[in-house]
Parts: C-alpha cells; structure tokens; sequence
C-alpha cells in the first residue's frame, strides 16, 4: 500500500493487506493509487464505503484496514488528532484479534503522527514499541522502517549520533530490500543532518539524489516534501532563483493535497527567499502567513520555524524590538519542547540583537546560555557521528563502484564475443582458395584479443578485490564505533544483540544434554539490571556534567564488583546491565547484595568540593529459568521478569534488590501467588530480596 509515508506503506501492504478480503485489497489499490495522485476527495469517499461496507457485513479485520487508510488520509491533511482516532480504532480492531504485524504497523503510524506535532517522546514510545513487535516477528521491512523513524525523531531532537546510527542502519537494510521511496526519504534526512552541521554542498548531494528517487517512484507528497528541502538548500547556498523555482513547484504540490503544515513550510522558506531578494513586504506576509496557519493548527515546529525566520528577517531590518520579541518567544517554545539545536539559534539571533543595542549585560549572559546549550549538544553529538556518516558514505560510494566494474566487465566479454561472431561470419563468405590464410590471420588475431582480453579481466578483478577490500575495511569501521557507550566506555546494545544469542545457546545446550542425575555447575547466565536512585536530582542540582561523572564513578564500581569476561553493558540513561557468564546461581544473591553495598559505601566526587552518597535498585534473573526445561521460557521473557524485578525493588523502597532464582512446574508453594508468578503464567517461583521477607516487596500494578 502506498499513503502518506511511502516507507511504511510497504510494511502495511504485507502485515494488512494479506488479512484482508480479496474485494477489500482491490479497493485498497485504488485508494492508494488516489493518495499518490493527490485526489485525496476521492480516495476518502471509497475509504467510507470501504468502511460502512465492512460494518454491514459484520467484517472487523476490512473496517479495520479501512479505519488505517482513514488515518492516513487525515495525515496527508495534517489533520494529526483525527488520524490518531482513526488508527486506535483500527488498533483496538487488532489487538482484539491477536495480530501481531498489523498492530505494529498502526503503533508506527500513531508514532509518525505524533512526530509532525513535534511531540518526540510519545513519537519515540511509539515507534519503539512497533520495533519490538517487528523483531519478534522477524518481520524485516518493519524493523527497517522502524530504525528509519527513531532516526528521524533523534535527528528533530539534535541527537544526531544516535539518529545517524539508526539513519545508517536503516539505509543498508531500505537498499537490500530496493524500497526506492523509502531510501529517498533517509537520503533527505542524512542531507538535513548536514544542513544543521553546515556543510551545504553535501547536503545539496543528497537532496538532489532524494528528489530524484522520488521522482522515479511518482509520490507526489515525497516530490514536494523533497523540492521544499532542496530549495532551503538553495537559500543556504544564495542560489536565490533555483531556491524559488523548487519552491514554488512544491507549493503547487500541496495546495493540490490539502495539506496546511506543509505548505506553512514551504511558506517559511519562501519568504526568507523573497527577503533577500529584495521582496521585503511580501516575504514577510509569507513568514505572517506561516505563523498563522501554525497558530490555527497547533503545529509547534512550524511555529518555531516561523519565529526564527521572522526574527532574522525583522533584525535584518533594523527592527530590534520586534524581532526581539518573535527570539524570546521562539526561544522559550524551543527549550519547552528539548530541541536544543533550534534553541540555541534563537538565542544566537537575541545575542546579536542586544549587541546591536549595546546591552551589553544581557548579551553577555544570553551567549553564556547558548554556549551551555552548545556544549551540551556538542557533548551529545561526539565526532563519532562523524566518523560514522563518513564510513557510510564511503561504503555506499564502493558499492556503487563495484557494481559499476562488475558491469563494464560484464559489457567488454560480451562485446568481445560479438567481435568474434561477426568475424567468423565474415570468415565463411570467402572463397576456399583464401580460407587458409584468413584462418590463419582469425588465429592470430583471436590469440592477441584474448591476450588483451585476459590482461583487461585481470585488471579489473584485481580493481573489485582492491574495492571489496575497502568495503570490508569500512563496515569493520562502522561496527567498531558503534559497539561502545562513548562516555563509560561500557558495550551498549548493539554489542548485546551480538553476543548475547551465542551465550543463550551455550547455556540453554549445557543444561538440555545433562543426565538426569547430573548437576550442572558453572553454567547459568546471571542477568542483572540496576537503576540508580534519585539520578534526576544529580542531574538537576549540580548539572548534566557532574552527572556524567557520577556515572563514570558508577561504572568503575561495576567493574570492581563484577569480572572483565562478564557482558557489562550501559543499558541507557542510568540503568545498566550485566551478565554473569558461566557463572552458579546459587552467588545470585550475594553479588547482588555485594553490589549495592559497595554502592551504598561508594563516596561520588562530583566537583573539587563536593561529593554526595547514592544508592540502587536492583533487579535480577537466572537463565534458564528452567533447569529441567531450559527452552521454555526465551531470553526476552526472562528480562521482562527481570525488568519487573526492577521495578518491585524502587517500588519497595529503593536501594535494595529482588530477584528471581529458578522457577519449576511445582504447586503449593507461597511465592507461586506473587504478583510476578501470576502476570508471567508461572506455576512456582524462588524469589530473592535484600528486604525483611517476601511479604516486604510490593509488586508494580498491572
């Protein structure tokens, strides 16, 4: 199906379309096909059809695929709060029937939506809960289009390390599956990356590369999204008549898809365009006209991108007080909404404003406050990004390299072989007093072609060995810098989702091929997950940095306590993970309790004159949980167990751990009417706690 984001189009084809009726999936053809052409109208009435059809035939699963294609209809409008009533009417259609597949695809859509209101955590929840749901179905498309959205969402929140990271990864798999609309939209996306680190010529590269992608593909709504991009491009390079000319195309494109935010937009850069040109007041009527469109509608960062402009465009002409008065406000929306990037523009443009009437104070704590806000973008977005961006750029280019000597290789054998045809032909039509001698010349000129022939082959073989090499070298590059949490130098979990299968398998098989009689020793897999207690006050009250030095301090705990062949992983924020491997089961409990009292003992030093105590919770959980049955439960249920472990342990009180030791197909036993045994379908389970007794824990609800 194609709608108003073509990459989950794709996904939504498999994971709907396959459910539905054979009638239903010949209408959803022709709706998608009236989306791509813009008759929106059109495409809404059969939509409604569909719908009321399905109703009368009592058919849940095409009322439900008919209430998605609503929603998207209502995207392609902006209109984000009535789509989101038509997809949790098509998820509550889902859920109820069990499918996996099409309940990630509306979860991602209801992520997208929020994503265009600028509402980034609920867009993040979202699509990362579509992501879980696609990896437990192996479902590849949506797991690409999942790493392309947090991408997109980490690159609107200034986080460009992490969003170029799943850009890259997104890229790689979009190319394998030949999904063209989808690769346009991350090129454009990279190409933004690249407008926000300044460097214009490569991000006119990827944009003209994006356009014609989606030229190719016929979206309407990718053409205009991508010319609107292109001609901000334009404005940044001052090719002010190449800006306006895509401009006005893209205006063209969703005045005909009735669809106000994007032109607010493109009204956006248009007016910065006709201001420098000259055009002052109709370059500020457009800027007037884009704030108003993003005022009625509610839509933030239209807003904000409305604001900026107007206030370099008042400042530009000599209008201070006004312009001041559009920073403050898009200043203030910026910081409400953490888009540190925007944030800090606004109070670059304040910055020249109080210079420019000399208040000199305030200018001065005003860049004092953009260069905190700098520093703390610049500490998130290391030069990792860039040496990320760059490694996938250079195996993108190899790839295209290889690909092109493959076929030159391809096209000089064949012209070789036509060479020869044409002259054995030739050979024929000659009378038999000179077949000798142009046999013997055909000979002698086979024996030199083939000679150039061969020499050329080994050429070029040795150019793709040459090129291959380099493309190994560069994806070795890409999974170095990405294996490794850069302030605690701890694995993240791209390392985990390495190593952790290999390890699962080895335990699970120690404790399969055991005799009955036999008792496993040092093989169990001891996973723990601690959070730190109260982190946000650190972060709060002494600063993000001394917050970063507590969990460098935290991390050298971790490895006192525990060995360097365990899995020491930063699992985000400041929770962190650790798997004890070929480790007993029976140590559970005392390496937990040793680790959070050498927390509790642990003195952080946080400046020269301050230090502070803290405390953790602490959650854990054996694998197998099982013994006798070590592949009945997966490694994700069992960190679910231990995740809720977690949650009891701060739920308790804090600064103690739960933990879940073995569990069995036993009956009777007290701890099989906890909380935890009852939500994860367990007959009998041996907890653990640092607390009094079992009764002390108290269980999260739900």
């Amino acid at each position: 199906m194609l709608c108003i984001i073509s990459f989950l189009a794709e996904s939504k084809s498999d994971a709907i379309q396959l459910i539905t009726s054979i009638q239903t999936k010949e209408q959803l053809q022709t709706i998608a096909s009236y989306q791509d052409a813009g008759r929106l109208s059109q495409a809404e009435s059969l939509t409604l059809l569909l719908l009321e059809r399905a109703r009368a035939q009592g058919n849940d699963i095409d009322a439900a695929a008919a209430f998605h294609e609503l929603g998207h209809i209502s995207m392609l409008q902006n209109k984000y709060e009535i789509a989101r009533s038509a997809f949790n009417n098509a998820l509550e259609i889902f859920t109820r029937e069990g499918l996996i597949e099409p309940i990630g695809a509306v979860l991602a859509d209801i992520g997208t939506s929020y994503r265009y209101q600028s509402e980034y955590s609920n867009a993040l929840n979202f699509h990362y809960r579509a992501l879980s749901l696609f990896r437990t179905e192996r479902h590849r498309q949506g797991i690409a289009d999942q790493r392309l959205n947090i991408g997109i969402v980490l690159k609107e929140l200034g986080q460009f390390e992490p969003a170029l990271n799943f850009l890259k990864r997104a890229l790689t798999d979009l190319r394998q599956q030949n999904r063209l609309d989808s690769v346009s939209q991350a090129l454009s996306h990279i190409g933004g990356i690249y407008i926000d680190m300044l460097q214009y010529d490569t991000a006119l590269i990827y944009m003209k590369d994006a356009l014609s992608i989606s030229e190719e593909t016929h979206s309407r709504y990718r053409i205009g999204k991508n010319l609107c991009r292109l001609g901000n491009v334009y404005l940044k390079l001052g090719e002010l008549d190449l800006a306006k000319s895509n401009l006005e195309k893209a205006l063209m494109i969703f005045t005909e898809l009735n669809a106000p935010k994007n032109y607010g937009s493109v009204l956006t850069v248009l007016g910065q365009v006709e201001i420098a040109q000259g055009n002052t007041e109709l370059g500020l009527q457009y800027l007037l006209q884009a704030l108003e469109r993003a005022d009625t509608n509610a839509y933030p960062d239209l807003k904000t991108e409305a604001q900026l402009a107007l206030a370099k465009a008042y400042f530009s002409l000599q209008q201070p007080d006004v312009a001041l008065g559009y920073a403050l406000q898009g200043s203030e929306h910026a910081g409400e909404r953490q888009q540190l990037s925007m944030q800090a523009k606004f109070l670059q443009v304040i910055v020249d404003i109080y210079v420019a009437q000399e208040n000199y104070p305030a200018a001065f704590t005003t860049l004092v406050q953009k260069n905190q806000i700098v520093s703390q973008i610049v500490s998130e977005n290391s030069t990792m990004t860039v040496a990320q961006m760059q490694s996938e750029i250079e195996v993108e280019r190899q790839a295209q390299s290889i690909e092109m000597l493959r076929k030159n290789k391809a096209i000089a054998l064949a012209r070789s072989e036509q060479t020869n045809l044409r002259t054995t032909l030739a050979l024929g039509g000659l009378i038999a007093t000179l077949l000798f001698i142009f046999l013997l010349w055909s000979r002698y000129h086979q024996k030199r072609a083939n000679l150039y022939l061969k020499k050329e082959v080994r050429k070029r073989t040795q150019e793709l060995v040459h090129k291959n090499n380099e493309l190994e070298d560069a994806y070795r590059t890409l999974e170095q810098v990405s294996l490794r949490d850069r302030l605690t130098g701890l694995y993240n979990r791209h390392y985990l989702e390495a190593q952790l299968p290999a390890e699962i398998q080895r335990c699970q098989h120690s404790f399969a091929t055991a005799r009955p009689e036999q008792q496993v020793k040092d093989s169990d897999l001891l996973c723990y997950l601690f959070d730190i207690d109260n982190f946000k006050k650190v972060n709060d009250v002494y600063g993000h940095m001394s917050g970063d030095k507590f969990l460098i301090q935290f991390t050298d705990v971790i490895h006192e306590v525990f060995r360097q062949t365990d899995l020491l992983i930063r699992w985000g924020g400041e929770e962190f993970l650790v798997i004890c491997r070929q480790a007993n089961r029976d140590e559970a409990c005392m390496l937990a309790e040793r680790f959070r009292a050498a927390v509790d003992e642990k003195v952080f030093e946080l400046t020269e004159d301050k230090s502070i105590r803290a405390s953790c919770s602490i959650g854990f959980c054996t694998l197998p949980l099982f013994v006798q049955s070590p592949y009945r439960i997966n490694w994700q249920t069992t960190f679910s167990i231990m995740d809720y472990c977690l949650y009891a342990a701060k739920a308790s009180g804090k600064n103690c751990w739960v933990g879940v030791i073995e569990a069995s197909n036993e009956k009777g036993k007290a701890e099989s009417s906890s909380s935890l045994a009852k939500k994860f379908g367990l007959n009998s389970v041996k907890l653990a706690t640092s607390l009094n007794n079992l009764a002390s824990i108290r269980w999260p609800e739900g």
